[in-house]
């Protein structure tokens, strides 16, 4: 048995299909077969049991697949110990879901001049999802956002992995409502306001929420932005919360912003990285581009 064995199994178990997983493993199924099989004999049981819709985990499979992920995870974190080879024309960045840090991407990679190959992958993703996929390579840059009482945990936490933690701006969630929203004109928002309007809520956000009796039946959970969009546009009453907005969005889709004078949730966006990494000049651009931007 070894890591590409449980590689194999890992995803069997994934797609549900042995003829699947050796597709995308680019061996033949025949040879996945009897990797399978020997790998059973060995362990002295079965992993899959066949099904009408293909494969499924045996109850002792189940579990030795849990600790066959266990093992591959901390694989990859022993190989992020190691350095890391910076890909020339690559920029991979973990961003949080924001309208202006998406602005600063775009206008960055328009910005460059080279008509060269360049391949950009950009992650929307919260904090800890960030410094998973930078801990263990699949991004080298990163921006975290958290609640600033959490400071000190993301602190340690990238002191730990040594990675740079720099602190890029502080912030409120601001409400977001269609122009003919009631409360457009109010020159003061408070939470009590809200409670008989229904909220827009992200499926993985953590916003301020106004609570009562009935709340369950108007908080509207999507994590598509054209959705929420859309929906604010066609709900009556409708409002979600989002960090300040450019002020060309908000008049593209008639909405307007205003604070609520009782939110006192305070954010953070900090530039997360591995500085023993070597930078390409495409990432250090992109550095030096948000941070510049941060500031002004």
């Amino acid at each position: 048995m070894n890591t590409q064995h449980l590689q194999y199994v890992v995803e069997i178990e994934r797609t549900r299909s042995i003829s699947q997983a050796a597709e995308n493993l680019f061996i033949g199924q025949p040879n996945l077969s009897r990797i399978l099989h020997d790998l059973e004999k060995t362990l002295g049981f079965r992993i899959f049991e066949r099904t009408s819709r293909g494969v499924r985990p045996t109850e002792r499979g189940a579990k030795f697949l849990l600790h066959a992920r266990g093992v591959l995870r901390e694989m990859e974190y022993i190989e992020a110990l190691g350095p890391r080879h910076a890909v020339r024309s690559r920029l991979r960045v973990c961003l949080p879901r924001s309208a202006r840090l998406f602005d600063l991407a775009a206008e960055y990679l328009a910005s460059l001049t080279s008509s060269g190959e360049l391949e950009v992958t950009i992650r929307e993703c919260h904090a800890r999802q960030a410094l998973q996929m930078l801990t263990v390579g699949e991004a080298e840059l990163g921006v975290l956002r958290f609640r600033s009482e959490y400071l000190d945990y993301f602190d340690e936490q990238t002191a730990e992995r040594e990675f740079s933690f720099q602190v890029l701006g502080r912030f409120k969630y601001e409400l977001v409502l269609p122009r003919d929203h009631p409360l457009a004109r109010r020159e003061t928002i408070r939470m009590e306001d809200l409670a008989e309007y229904p909220q827009i809520i992200h499926g993985d956000a953590q916003r301020p929420r106004v609570r009562t009796e009935d709340s369950a039946c108007r908080t509207i959970y999507t994590v598509d932005r054209m959705a929420q969009l859309q929906l604010l546009q066609t709900i009556w009453g409708v409002y979600t919360w989002l960090p300040p907005m450019p002020e060309q969005y908000l008049q593209r889709w008639g909405l307007i912003q205003k604070p609520c004078e009782d939110n006192s949730v305070v954010y953070q966006d900090a530039l997360v990285y591995n500085p023993q990494y070597a930078m390409t000049d495409i990432e250090a651009g992109f550095v030096q581009y948000v941070i510049r931007e941060y500031r002004k």
